[in-house]
């Protein structure tokens, strides 16, 4: 693993330096083997990332037509409610690119349970797997050209939270989680660790002051961390990079 950290000054910067970063990943992934996988993140500091991609330069610089879209985590809850991470991502991006609609790879929250939202998503996966990169250390695992994550106040990503029994998943693709003890206290469908941790590039957006302390210890006090932050867990194969402001 490669780790790097970036600090900027505003969050207009970080996604300004966020975009530049995908786009060339996506091209070099579509030169190497065809096709720009990219898991994406919810929450609020990827917005703005995701209505810059939508725009120029950027609509014209990505391969849209070899790109396929994936979620890190959801919550369980129709497609269209407000804490929805996909009605996030459609209205600020998937709405105003020219992707293929079936290149699109919703978590499907709706007319399915947790459990089974997951099981559909693994089994997504599994019949996608020609589309990923591999992975000579990990055959048979899908292998994305880039996730994208963020941090919570409580140091957990995606939809992995201290003390969930999801943590210690090593065999899962994808789980269905306990509610967290935060807001929204909805459960949540996430990729794992062996899925997160396969991946060629992992990029964390993060946003406010109060998270510094935490990715300081996780990239100081690593051991340290990982009995503290989910977060520090996330140990990819490739490169692990910190946008922080």
């Amino acid at each position: 693993m490669r780790s790097e950290i970036q600090r900027f000054q505003s969050l207009d910067e970080l996604s300004v330096t966020s975009a530049e970063y995908i786009c060339q990943i996506a091209q070099q992934a579509v030169a190497e083997h065809g096709h720009f996988t990219m898991a994406l993140s919810g929450g609020n500091t990827p917005r703005t990332l995701y209505e810059l991609l939508a725009q120029e330069p950027y609509i014209h610089t990505i391969p849209w037509s070899e790109t396929h879209l994936f979620w890190g985590d959801e919550r369980a809850v129709p497609v269209e409610h407000p804490d929805s991470n996909a009605a996030m991502v459609s209205q600020a991006l998937i709405k105003h690119i020219p992707i293929p609609l079936h290149n699109v790879y919703r978590i499907p929250t709706e007319g399915n349970t947790p459990e089974e939202a997951a099981a559909h998503y693994e089994s997504l996966l599994h019949e996608m797997l020609p589309v990923f990169a591999s992975s000579p250390h990990i055959p048979g695992i899908p292998v994305f050209d880039l996730i994208l994550l963020g941090l919570g106040k409580d140091g957990h990503t995606a939809s992995l939270f201290p003390d969930s029994p999801v943590l210690n998943e090593s065999s899962r693709w994808v789980s269905a989680t306990p509610v967290p003890s935060m807001q929204p206290p909805v459960r949540r469908i996430t990729l794992t660790f062996p899925v997160l941790n396969a991946a060629k590039v992992v990029l964390f957006l993060v946003s406010g002051q109060e998270k510094h302390e935490i990715v300081n210890t996780i990239i100081e006090h690593p051991d340290q961390a990982r009995s503290l932050y989910p977060a520090a867990h996330v140990r990819p194969e490739g490169i692990l990079r910190w946008f922080i402001v």
